[in-house]
């Protein structure tokens, strides 16, 4: 079981081994690694903790596996819609932003370690159009699982998979 709670500067640490080991888990042959090894560098945090002084109105949650003492699996950061079109890093927030109309998600990452898993599954109900186009862009399909959920009036989810391996 994992738990999901709020991040905060205490975490800073562990968020950016995590962002590191994400960041050469998905960009590997997109992103040369020696450009990922620079802006991930070890420093035990100190970019995390300066994000958290310098973006107040950022929101990071973090998921740390239930009774271990394993730590940080997994984050996510969000927030109001930054503007990173017309202006340079850090990126002021946008004018829909600003207005509290538009959100970003400006982070998720999980570490790709995880337990050794090959493949992952999720449900999600049938008639979410929505959240299944969401699912499918990530490289999940529905691999033909049903449930009915008849506690909630009996409406159907699908199972969805993807594998993990590279």
């Amino acid at each position: 079981m994992v738990v999901i709670r709020a991040g905060s500067a205490a975490d800073a640490a562990q968020i950016a081994a995590v962002q590191r080991e994400g960041w050469f888990a998905a960009y590997d042959g997109i992103i040369p690694g020696e450009i990922i090894d620079r802006v991930t560098a070890p420093d035990d945090g100190a970019r995390v903790r300066q994000s958290f002084r310098t973006r107040p109105w950022q929101r990071m949650i973090v998921a740390v596996p239930d009774g271990e003492d394993a730590g940080i699996v997994g984050y996510a950061s969000f927030g109001p819609e930054t503007d990173v079109l017309s202006a340079p890093w850090p990126h002021p927030l946008s004018p829909d932003g600003e207005e509290g109309r538009v959100a970003e998600l400006y982070a998720l990452y999980v570490r790709p370690a995880g337990a050794g898993y090959s493949s992952i599954t999720l449900w999600v109900l049938r008639d979410n159009r929505r959240a299944r186009r969401f699912y499918e862009l990530a490289g999940f399909t529905p691999d033909g699982a049903t449930n009915v959920l008849t506690r909630l009036g009996g409406v159907l989810e699908l199972r969805y998979r993807r594998s993990l391996e590279p």
